[in-house]
Order: structure tokens, then C-alpha cells, then sequence
């Protein structure tokens, strides 16, 4: 049995960065907190389709693996998105 996360949301920005000439793009998902903050949750894409195919303000479900580095979770896209 395999066991998949999904990361499930409404994208609120699509950031691009470029390093040593390999653009890396992630999707950027917010979360209101309590406080009246806000709290951004970010999903680094690896899909070349999904790349070229997502917007702001689409909904979507992305297949995630989960890490950690210094108190900090990070996601990664492990396949394309569900439709």
C-alpha cells in the first residue's frame, strides 16, 4: 500500500527564482492565522506540465513528500497534479 499526501489549495502567488541558471518555481498558498497574521505555505513545483499550466487563483492538489530542515517543513512535488 502506497500513501500519498496531498496538498490541497487555492494558489495565491507563483514565485520564480533563478539560481546558477536553474529556475526553480514554487506555489505559494496563505493561510490566515488567528492573530489577524498570515502565514505562507510553500510547494516547490517539479512537474514541467505543471509548471507551464498553473495560475493564481487556481484550486488545486498536488502530491507532496514532506521534510524538515532547521524547524522549518518543506514540500516537494512527487508527481503531477490530481485532476
Amino acid at each position: 500500500m502506497k500513501t500519498k499526501i496531498l496538498f490541497i489549495g487555492e494558489i495565491n502567488a507563483i514565485a520564480r527564482k533563478n539560481y546558477e541558471g536553474a529556475e526553480t518555481v514554487k506555489a505559494q498558498f496563505f493561510n490566515k492565522k488567528e492573530d489577524g497574521g498570515i502565514e505562507i505555505q510553500e510547494v516547490k513545483m517539479t512537474d514541467p506540465a505543471d509548471i507551464a499550466s498553473i495560475k493564481e487563483g487556481q484550486t488545486v492538489k498536488i502530491p507532496v513528500k514532506i521534510s524538515s530542515y532547521q524547524n522549518k517543513i518543506y514540500f516537494t512535488q512527487i508527481d503531477p497534479m490530481v485532476k
